[in-house]
This record gives structure tokens, sequence and C-alpha cells, in this order.
């Protein structure tokens, strides 16, 4: 009986399953690759504006002496005794 498949098929197979597997390996280190580098990226730009922003909220003159609220400095009495 003949086989469906001769010998230099399967040879021709294999060299194409096994480059196929090739392609696919160096797609994903591509892939892996590229999310890598994008997420440092876009890591090291969100770090550079939360930096810009802190900067930009940080107050002018440090806040020494009184404040204008006087509250902070101590606790409000009660109005209703408590039993």
């Amino acid at each position: 009986m003949m086989s469906l498949v001769s010998n230099g098929s399967w040879s021709g197979t294999a060299t194409v399953s096994v480059l196929g597997i090739f392609i696919v390996v160096a797609l994903v280190f591509a892939l892996v690759g590229y999310l890598e580098w994008s997420s440092n990226a876009n890591l090291s730009e969100f770090i550079s504006r939360t930096e810009l922003a802190a900067a930009a909220s940080t107050p002018a003159l440090p806040l020494n002496g009184p404040t204008a609220c006087e509250l902070g400095r101590k606790l409000p009495a009660l109005s209703v005794p408590l039993e």
C-alpha cells in the first residue's frame, strides 16, 4: 500500500514547521520587547509629569508661624455635655 505522504515530503513539512515555530518565537520576543520598551517609556513620562506637578503645587514660601486658620491649634469645645 502506498502512503499518502512520501519521505521527501516529510522532510519539507518538518522544515516548514520548524521555520514556522522560529518565526512565532521571534514575533513573541519582539512583542515582549516592545511592551517592555513602551512600558518603560510611559513610566518615565508619568514620573516626569508627576515631578513637574509636585514642583508646581509646592508653596513658594514655607508656612512658618501662625496661619490664617486658628482652629488647627486647638480642639473645638463641645456644645453638648457628655453624660
